[in-house]
């Protein structure tokens, strides 16, 4: 898994997906009323399948670590994450829920993360 995962699996998508021209987004109400309800009419996904959410270039934020940081997060991912979730039948998680995962952890434990901060710098709060 490379951190450009998304991105190639995005465009991949993209260009599988028709494109449409102006004269069918102009089309009738009754059309994308249909449409909306064929998508709607669908069986559920399977989530151990889907993705938890889909990409959106929109959303990407550029993330700053350490060489060495970012390698132990990379082999925590390849060798403990990818086996917990193998181990509850997911087999094709994608670069943009780990890291999602990641942010809304670090969210959650803001006292640790500041911890993590000061030790980086040699800054004993007990001094």
């Amino acid at each position: 898994m490379t951190a450009f995962d998304d991105l190639e699996n995005a465009i991949n998508e993209e260009e599988k997906t028709p494109t449409s021209d102006s004269s069918s987004e102009s089309g009738d109400s009754s059309e994308s009323q249909t449409s909306s309800e064929s998508q709607t009419s669908e069986e559920p996904k399977d989530p151990r399948k889907t993705p938890a959410f889909k990409f959106s270039p929109d959303l990407r934020r550029s993330i700053y670590a350490r060489e060495e940081s970012w390698q132990e997060f990379e082999d925590a991912c390849d060798l403990e994450v990818t086996r917990e979730l193998r181990d509850a039948g997911v087999r094709n998680h994608e670069s943009r829920e780990v890291h999602d995962a990641m942010v809304r952890l670090a969210a959650k434990n803001p006292e640790e993360m500041a911890q993590l901060i000061l030790g980086a710098r040699g800054i004993d709060e007990e001094q």
